[in-house]
């Protein structure tokens, strides 16, 4: 059985409450952003340690733990990043978490990265992170998950490995992973109804001028899309019917449309996209700022597709160690 868990990487802690729900205690977390960690202490009404660089931590200084998790930093790998993947130092946080695997042998883990991990360098890249992994110790297995398949009307594709210490089973590639639920309404999602900004009107404004949308479309017809949500990403607006593009750290420019207005997407109902139940965005509204809760829930992971692996994770240990 498992009982316990390290939250590594822990931003704002959409990990742990996910393991939480399965009923699995936190007994601890890393990770270095200041801003983070303060949303991540009033999300969770927490005063743990934060034990800092995961690249200092090891035998010496981590309590034990069953299980793993960790949302590695992801930039080097995306498709709206340079892709420079491990000649990057941001790239190399996977080795130290196999290091700590090899350290503190925990029963299991659970690792996220973006979509883009899988086809980075023809295939090279994931193909090693796995054998580091199986090196470690661990037999390990993964797949790409979609939010909108896991109870939450966010369009976002990550990696998900899974691991399992080699002594307690050998091979996981039976491993039964999470079957889809169906999406959810998108309006109760999009609650705050906070009227598009002057600057942020002036910046769509713009978008609907440059070359990739002149003369598609005017923020007149915009508003006339009840229903519609409205993302500007890099020069494209991208129009979307019942869902919401991937929440993304780096940008915000997410808008929505209701009785002809429109709408731009706040941090709290960011925060709620990615699983994170009102009473707890309740906790930071007005206590952070919004930009910096778009940012911390745009790296998050989905609290709904955390929790779906951890019982899987948890039913599939059962199931071998009753066998």
């Amino acid at each position: 059985m498992i009982k316990t868990f390290f939250d590594f990487c822990s931003g704002i802690g959409a990990g742990r409450l996910g393991l939480e729900r399965c009923g699995l205690k936190c007994v601890g977390h890393s990770d270095t952003s200041r801003l983070a960690d303060c949303s991540y202490r009033l999300l969770h009404q927490t005063e743990d340690k934060n034990y800092g660089n995961l690249k200092k931590l090891g035998q010496d200084n981590l309590p034990d733990f069953d299980l793993l998790i960790a949302g590695f930093p992801c930039q080097t790998f995306s498709v709206i990043g340079r892709q420079a993947g491990f000649s990057d130092d941001r790239g190399q946080i996977i080795f130290h978490l196999s290091r700590i695997l090899r350290e503190k042998r925990p029963k299991c883990f659970i690792l996220e990265n973006v979509k883009g991990l899988v086809r980075h360098d023809n295939g090279q890249t994931i193909k090693k992170i796995i054998e580091e992994l199986e090196e470690s110790g661990y037999s390990t297995t993964y797949k790409v998950i979609t939010s909108l398949n896991c109870g939450v009307p966010q369009m976002r594709q990550r990696v998900y490995f899974v691991g399992i210490r080699k002594d307690k089973v050998n091979n996981i590639s039976d491993f039964v992973w999470p079957e889809d639920m169906p999406m959810p309404k998108l309006e109760d999602y999009l609650i705050d109804r906070v009227p598009i900004s002057t600057l942020n009107l002036d910046i769509l404004k713009r978008y609907l001028v440059n070359p990739t949308n002149a003369g598609k479309y005017t923020v007149e017809d915009l508003s006339r899309m009840n229903g519609k949500v409205l993302d500007t990403r890099m020069n494209d607006l991208r129009i979307y019917d019942g869902k919401v593009p991937t929440l993304r750290a780096q940008r915000d420019g997410i808008y929505y449309v209701f009785d002809n207005k429109i709408y731009q997407l706040t941090g709290y109902e960011a925060l709620i996209l990615q699983g994170f139940p009102k009473e707890y965005a309740d906790r930071v509204k007005d206590k952070v700022t919004d930009r910096h809760l778009l940012m911390q829930a745009g790296n998050a992971m989905t609290v709904n597709v955390i929790e779906m692996l951890g019982i899987c994770l948890i039913q599939y240990l059962k199931t071998k160690e009753n066998k």
